[in-house]
């Protein structure tokens, strides 16, 4: 846990730095954070590439494509996103600093005919998380925000993301950067690293599982912007796997805690022409 405040105190810091720059653009927060009923929706659509693990708590790495989509209202394409923010994220109601929507992300199936390292643990199957988050805005320049979301298919547990970012705009360049928690149920962690009997070495352990912290890490990009419309964005992203997952034997002995994912994408927002209001 005290990488955990350590993480939470570089933000807290990337903040105070970046507050003289952060009140020049306090216009402009304003406006995308007050939406009115005269604003538009506005959708983003994009693609990006990812060098990850092939699953979480691999070593092995490899090259994988993943999608962006979002819906919002605001003057602008849309507010903060990170690049680890749910795959498909709509937010339907919103306010002065803070918006609520639906999240969702896809799961890939994982089995040991992808990868021989996963002998030890049952095949998952391909399926997706829904759920619904909440993002707030203290001041023009950080976002707190907490995804939760339910298995579908691929498990029957419950994923409850928590998230930080700091971010300034500098010319045509966005950055930001934030710590990262994952808390999960036993379900999920069953599903994903429990194994269909006692392992040896393992004495049994496997078979007890606890709802607790999964994992924590932190992310930081760096997004030029083409246009109000047009962007790309470069990041990194750190993790480190905790809890029961850790004492799966794909973790331990032949996987990893720790991980890191290096990403390229751009993405296109348009204007749908609708102002449809919620009735908030």
């Amino acid at each position: 846990m005290r990488c955990v405040v350590y993480l939470a105190g570089l933000v807290l810091g990337l903040g105070l730095a970046l507050t003289g720059g952060a009140k020049a653009q306090s216009r402009d927060y304003t406006q995308l954070t007050s939406p009115q009923s005269a604003q538009n929706w506005y959708l983003t659509l994009g693609a990006g590439v990812r060098y990850q693990p092939d699953y979480t708590g691999s070593d092995d790495y490899v090259f994988r494509a993943r999608p962006i989509i979002s819906l919002g209202r605001g003057l602008k394409s849309t507010w903060w996103s990170a690049e680890d923010d749910a795959m498909l994220s709509i937010g339907v109601f919103s306010g002065q600093g803070w918006r609520v929507g639906f999240s969702g992300d896809l799961l890939w199936k994982r089995s040991a005919k992808v990868n021989p390292a996963l002998v030890a643990v049952p095949a998952t199957k391909f399926g997706a998380e829904a759920g619904a988050f909440a993002e707030f805005y203290p001041t023009s320049w950080l976002r707190g925000r907490v995804d939760i979301r339910r298995g579908i298919v691929a498990h029957d547990g419950i994923v409850a993301d928590l998230k930080l970012d700091a971010f300034t705009t500098i010319g045509s360049w966005t950055l930001g950067a934030g710590p990262r928690l994952r808390i999960t149920s036993a379900d999920y962690v069953r599903t994903y690293f429990g194994t269909g009997g006692a392992m040896p070495g393992t004495s049994g352990l496997l078979q007890r599982f606890n709802t607790g912290l999964h994992s924590y890490g932190a992310i930081a990009q760096a997004t030029y912007n083409w246009s109000d419309s047009l962007k790309t964005t470069a990041y990194v992203e750190y993790k480190r796997l905790t809890g029961d997952a850790t004492r799966s034997p794909i973790v331990r002995p032949f996987g990893s805690k720790n991980s890191l994912t290096i990403g390229l994408a751009a993405s296109y927002s348009f204007d749908t022409g609708s102002s449809y209001s919620f009735g908030m």
